[in-house]
């Protein structure tokens, strides 16, 4: 309980402070005052590819935190995932989806298996792990409060988190947020936002 009490008023006391004069009309997602380009990160990709924060520099990108093992909001964003993918595809030149681990123990392999499941196997798509080192200032940086669970059960790996989304624009120097992964407002302000 007390995490997510904590989380609750993370994510709050975030939009409350970026939410002055915010001119949110063209899009559904909360647009930022402040552009957020990406942090400074060398991490690996779900085909063992290195990339940093430069590797996207041209593209929009649609970032999000899960984890392959989980079995509570990421399959269903996994799944919002796979109902764009037609979209994600046709925009690959101009976006990147970018999926930020939560687990610092995840393997290539189970990334590799739980894209494959959901068919989103493509090449605008990153899954990008680390160590826990390299990954929590990222999970700072975009406000994603992240909490291990020990459980009884020596097979579960259970990690308390958010699924918010951000997608970010450096073309137009636009932030928006999305405190819960929304696919409907994300696939409305992408159609405004990467045409």
């Amino acid at each position: 309980m007390p995490f997510k009490l904590i989380k609750y008023i993370s994510i709050s006391l975030f939009f409350f402070i970026i939410s002055c004069g915010i001119d949110n009309s063209k899009f559904i997602g909360t647009i930022t005052n402040d552009y957020k380009p990406l942090p400074e990160f060398n991490l690996i990709d779900q085909n063992n590819d290195s990339f940093d924060q430069n590797s996207f520099e041209s593209k929009s990108l649609l970032i999000t935190f899960l984890y392959s093992s989980c079995k509570t909001e990421c399959p269903a964003v996994l799944n919002d995932l796979f109902t764009i993918k037609d979209s994600l595809s046709l925009k690959s030149d101009k976006l990147q989806v970018i999926i930020f681990s939560i687990d610092p123990l995840e393997s290539t392999a189970n990334v590799k298996d739980i894209l494959n499941k959901y068919q989103l196997d493509i090449e605008s798509l990153s899954y990008l792990m680390g160590t826990k080192e390299q990954l929590k200032p990222i999970w700072q940086y975009f406000y994603v409060p992240v909490g291990n669970v020990v459980t009884n059960n020596a097979n579960s790996n259970l990690i308390l988190h958010s699924t918010p989304a951000y997608l970010i624009s450096p073309n137009d120097s636009i932030s928006l947020i999305y405190t819960e992964f929304d696919i409907q407002a994300i696939k409305s302000d992408l159609d405004a936002l990467v045409d």
